[in-house]
């Protein structure tokens, strides 16, 4: 449509709230150098997020060479980070001392890790979103972006939204400013699935016995267009690249899961792709381009999609960078463990 027409679940003993704790000494009493530990961040309405569930997340990282270093989102709409659980040990090292880089969007950080292989263990806590998609549509685009948004208007690795190949996409649906970021978003992301084929896979995996992630399976939004067809994740490398060419702030979120894309069956850990858009003054709209494929073709604009902002099995993700330099996500060899440790409903 053109812009211009308008688990088997186990019983666990919930944890008291108190003892999920965000504290900055907690990483002084580990040895940890720490930017400022980034403030709370949760959605406004009609973006709303619920029914926390805390995660305890373990990966070994076996590099070749040495550690380029490991991605962490303390705070997100979706995650907040127990950074006093954060550990890094060796077998012979059980707390191994660390530093920490914060990126151009300071919420992002990068842990310098001094030992070729490792293992990082913390716990945290995930969110299901909901949003009312009537309200969100009434949204009106904004005068500006504010700056830290605006950051996710420029090109990236695997992102290259100033080619002109993405403009003309944008063209092809008329004017995004002629109704509502979301409606624009929405659009947008129909108009990529229509034309970009996938076959379905975010990571590349070992043929072993115990599963070893080697990295995310990708080549880009740019060769995706080219091809016609790509991975799961440059599926939403090409979304996120249109939003952008758009003049709609949009990232990738490269993320922990251990279960399907529909959320109902539990699996081994391993990583995976989905996206997220902004809206003026509320946060960030997630949306999964894989769960929305075959779902959204004939749908209104004016009703909630499937994968779209209300992601109720978004609290069984953990999400870890915003961009593809993944670091040792990409260089190591992996075993990811993801164990519920409590949930919280609300």
């Amino acid at each position: 449509m053109n812009l211009t027409t308008s688990q088997k679940n186990t019983r666990h003993r919930p944890l008291p709230r108190g003892r999920f704790i965000f504290v900055l000494s907690g990483l002084i009493a580990l040895g940890m150098i720490a930017p400022q530990v980034p403030t709370d961040d949760p959605p406004s309405p009609p973006l709303t997020h619920g029914d926390a569930r805390i995660y305890e997340i373990r990966v070994n990282a076996h590099n070749a060479l040495r550690s380029n270093g490991w991605p962490l989102l303390p705070r997100t709409n979706w995650c907040k980070v127990d950074l006093s659980t954060l550990l890094v040990s060796t077998p012979e090292t059980k707390n191994v001392e660390f530093r920490v880089e914060s990126l151009q969007d300071q919420r992002q950080w990068k842990l310098l890790i001094p030992e070729q292989s490792y293992t990082i263990r913390f716990n945290a806590m995930s969110f299901a979103s909901k949003l009312n998609d009537r309200q969100a549509s009434s949204i009106p685009w904004p005068e500006s972006w504010d700056k830290s948004v605006a950051l996710y208007l420029e090109p990236s690795r695997f992102i290259e939204s100033e080619q002109d190949i993405f403009k003309q996409a944008v063209q092809e649906n008329g004017n995004p400013k002629s109704t509502s970021v979301h409606t624009a978003a929405k659009v947008l992301i129909r108009y990529c699935l229509k034309f970009i084929k996938s076959d379905g896979q975010y990571a590349n995996f070992t043929n072993s016995s115990t599963p070893l992630t080697t990295g995310i399976k990708i080549k880009g939004a740019l060769r995706a267009v080219q091809d016609g067809k790509g991975s799961a994740t440059d599926v939403v490398c090409v979304c996120v690249a249109t939003l952008r060419s758009a003049g709609i702030p949009a990232r990738p979120v490269v993320g922990i899961t251990n279960v399907d894309i529909v959320g109902t069956k539990n699996v081994a850990p391993y990583y995976m792709v989905w996206g997220e858009y902004a809206l003026p003054d509320v946060g960030w709209v997630p949306f999964v381009p894989k769960r929305m494929r075959g779902t959204v073709k004939n749908l209104s604009l004016d009703e909630p999609w499937q994968g779209l902002g209300t992601l109720p099995w978004l609290n069984r993700r953990i999400p870890l960078t915003y961009n593809f330099n993944c670091y040792d996500v990409d260089k190591a060899y992996q075993s990811i463990q993801m164990q519920l440790v409590s949930t919280l409903p609300e």
